[in-house]
């Protein structure tokens, strides 16, 4: 048989052996990821059932604005895996070590951040209690430079090393955490367990991810992706307030055990919208290298499917979507269960959606910014129950994907929702 003849065969060899590396790494990244999310819901799932309902709701206000907060580790990560992805092989171990640099500035000016807000988070979200405050800040400085070691690993394709950052932060939660709550089940202790288990992710990262202390001269390139960090996390910062701005108008808005109610769902769409997170992860340094077409097409079908099942298991059975979010003491969820799996997964396409445009550069954070102001002034207004105020920000998420998703299309010359390779 002729070279040419083979061909054929050796391509499709070669085509079934990245299919099986890009399962492999799937699986991987899947499995850290998945597993931090078990572990992390089995956190909050034993602080509902110990806490009750209304310090429940505190505790739930408390992780809303640590996630918002934690918009410079997720900066920091993001920023760092753009970075690596698209370097020269002699530009790696500088840019590693810049990553790790600029990690501990925004660090400082997290924990900074948290401690003057505490006086907004005690009026605005009724948390009077100066110790978990204060808390609050200081677990902002691992939380963000574990997002600096996390860049690194995910950046250079090291998805064994940050399969284990991603379960080491949801076991430091868990074990932390739990530990806390069962010698005291109050609000200060679980702010205690969060912020000793977020120091544990960070020294796992240290330890497989630190870059070496010499090498090429990194200077030069510090104030550029400091500057690129700074345009990314204020785009992830409107993701993220969007993203959990229910959680903490309900806790303004509602009544006390009202909002305990929504934050058990808040677990719902919390946990529909991290569910399909690998598939981020493991398409983001792809999308950040190839930047043709539609990059964010086959992820958004998978999310779509695996959010659909979500969706279809929570309004089957409502019964165990309660179960999952908080037990009978939450009962009042489960004709509105399924909105939030709805929720969930209008989140998670807007977020794949944002990291396209962070890994072209291309930044809509007006837009989101916009959906904020939106989704405020609308439930503000007219949303005065736990079904209302999901629905609204629902119906406001789907807007700003679709918007997205027609600025993405547009952007790399494509037509909307068209199938691709259609002129």
């Amino acid at each position: 048989m002729s070279a040419e003849g083979q061909r054929p065969a050796a391509g499709g060899r070669d085509g079934v052996a990245v299919l099986k590396q890009v399962g492999r790494t799937t699986t991987v990244v899947a499995s850290g990821m998945m597993t931090m999310n078990l572990l992390t819901y089995g956190f909050t799932l034993l602080a509902a059932h110990l806490l009750g309902p209304v310090a429940f709701g505190g505790l739930t206000a408390i992780l809303g604005v640590l996630i918002i907060a934690n918009v410079g580790s997720v900066a920091l990560q993001t920023t760092g895996a753009r970075r690596l992805a698209t370097a020269l092989g002699g530009e790696h171990a500088g840019t590693r070590r810049d990553v790790v640099r600029s990690g501990w500035f925004v660090s400082a000016g997290v924990a900074l951040l948290l401690g003057a807000a505490a006086p907004l988070m005690w009026f605005l979200l009724r948390i009077h209690d100066p110790v978990a405050l204060a808390l609050l800040a200081v677990s902002g400085v691992p939380l963000t430079i574990s997002g600096a070691y996390s860049g690194i690993a995910q950046g250079d394709r090291r998805w064994p090393a940050l399969s284990a950052i991603y379960l080491a932060t949801g076991a430091g939660r868990m074990v932390c955490g739990a530990a806390a709550l069962v010698v005291s089940a109050t609000l200060r202790s679980a702010v205690v367990g969060v912020t000793v288990g977020s120091v544990v992710a960070a020294v796992v990262g240290w330890v497989l991810c630190r870059p070496p202390r010499h090498g090429e001269q990194s200077t030069p390139r510090s104030l550029p992706l400091m500057s690129e960090m700074w345009r990314n996390g204020h785009t992830l910062l409107a993701l993220f307030a969007f993203t959990n701005l229910d959680v903490l108008v309900a806790r303004h808005l509602l009544t006390h055990h009202q909002a305990g109610i929504y934050a058990a769902g808040a677990v719902i769409t919390k946990a529909c919208m991290f569910l399909p997170t690998f598939v981020l992860v493991v398409a983001f340094p792809t999308m950040a290298a190839r930047r043709r077409g539609r990059p964010w097409l086959l992820p958004a079908v998978a999310i779509c499917v695996l959010g659909g099942g979500a969706m279809l298991v929570v309004w089957a059975l409502p019964w165990l979507a309660v179960d999952f979010a908080g037990g009978r003491a939450y009962a009042d969820l489960t004709g509105v269960a399924w909105v939030f799996a709805f929720e969930g997964t209008a989140f998670a396409l807007l977020q794949l959606l944002t990291y396209d445009t962070i890994a072209g550069q291309a930044h809509l954070a007006g837009v989101l910014w916009a959906g904020v102001v939106v989704a405020l002034a609308v439930t503000l207004a007219f949303a005065h129950s736990v079904g209302a105020v999901v629905a609204t920000v629902s119906a406001v998420a789907v807007v700003l994907t679709l918007l997205t998703a027609v600025a993405s299309s547009r952007r790399h010359g494509q037509r909307p929702f068209s199938v691709p390779g259609q002129p």
